[in-house]
């Protein structure tokens, strides 16, 4: 199913919810209302059926979104479920060690320039806030060819990178693993435009 289909669906989904809400509390205000003995009593029951015939309708409408749409109560739960692992992943990334950089042979000038670069970086092409890993590997292993980087302390380099890009950054293990990049062509590609800012 089409993006754009699946999102028309969702939001038929949550209109017909407020409705189905809304006439939930109706149809159970004309039941007590429907119970006592009133003049309107008589127009009361013909307008509960009317609304409760609406109520049973709405249920079966949303039954067969269901398949094509999450439910509340399935979206709530993937919402918590991404904050704890956002929470975990935060808990896991450790400050970086006072006056720690993998950059070496820079002067500031330079230093600064080779930030710039890893910040202006593309992001990730799904998520925005992420880090494009395979790029950012691309760029360290560069410089460490270059003679301008150390990447042998992974924890702080992983923790240094966040700091500098203002980007979120995938596991210890797969960071790790993506460091130092194997992608020859990409990675000569990045020393010839680290060589151009450096000059």
């Amino acid at each position: 199913m089409k993006e754009s289909t699946r999102n028309r669906l969702y939001k038929i989904d949550r209109i017909v919810g407020k409705i189905f809400n809304i006439i939930t509390v109706l149809f159970f205000v004309l039941l007590i209302s429907a119970a006592f003995n009133t003049p309107w009593k008589q127009i009361l029951v013909h307008i509960f059926f009317g609304v409760g015939a609406v109520w049973a309708l709405l249920i079966i409408f949303r039954l067969c979104l269901s398949p094509f749409v999450k439910s509340e109560e399935e979206e709530e739960f993937e919402e918590n479920v991404d904050y704890i692992i956002k929470k975990y992943n935060e808990s896991k990334l450790q400050p970086v060690i006072e006056g720690y950089s993998p950059l070496r042979n820079l002067t500031t000038e330079q230093s600064e320039r080779v930030k710039q670069l890893l910040r202006e970086l593309p992001a990730h092409a799904e998520k925005p806030d992420h880090l494009n890993m395979a790029s950012i590997a691309q760029h360290l292993t560069a410089l460490e060819q270059l003679g301008k980087a150390d990447l042998e302390d992974k924890r702080n380099l992983r923790s240094w990178v966040v700091h500098v890009t203002g980007k979120k950054v995938p596991s210890s293990s797969q960071f790790n693993e993506a460091i130092p990049s194997q992608a020859v062509t990409k990675v000569n590609n990045a020393r010839k435009k680290i060589e151009r800012i450096l000059q």
